[in-house]
């Protein structure tokens, strides 16, 4: 039986196992800082992306983005929903985080 509370583990274990490393923006790519890695918006797809109202940073609404990149590191990006639009962003890259795995809009 599914309840909320193993619904909300989905996005952890995914984390732990597929997608072990983690990615922060920049204004023109992500970067992890683990393997010392830049990739510009070509270079990575957002494989899917998951919204969260509850965070446990004080942040308020959270989106994670899985994250596949074309050298095959598979990663997670966490953005509060007020950094997607970041003004200091390239164009390249607010499309890139606004468009859904399946070419859905995720956030107007």
């Amino acid at each position: 039986m599914t309840d909320q509370d193993s619904l909300t583990r989905v996005p952890d274990q995914l984390t732990k196992v597929a997608y072990p490393f983690e990615f922060r923006m920049e204004p023109s790519g992500l970067y992890c800082a683990r393997l010392k890695l830049r990739l510009a918006p070509d270079e990575f797809d957002i494989v899917d992306a998951w919204y969260s109202d509850q965070s446990a940073s004080g942040d308020g609404e959270q989106v994670l983005f899985f994250i596949s990149s074309l050298p095959g590191v598979m990663g997670t990006l966490v953005l509060a929903t007020r950094d997607i639009y970041s003004e200091n962003m390239t164009f390249e890259m607010a499309v890139k985080l606004r468009t859904h795995p399946y070419g859905e809009w995720i956030c107007s």
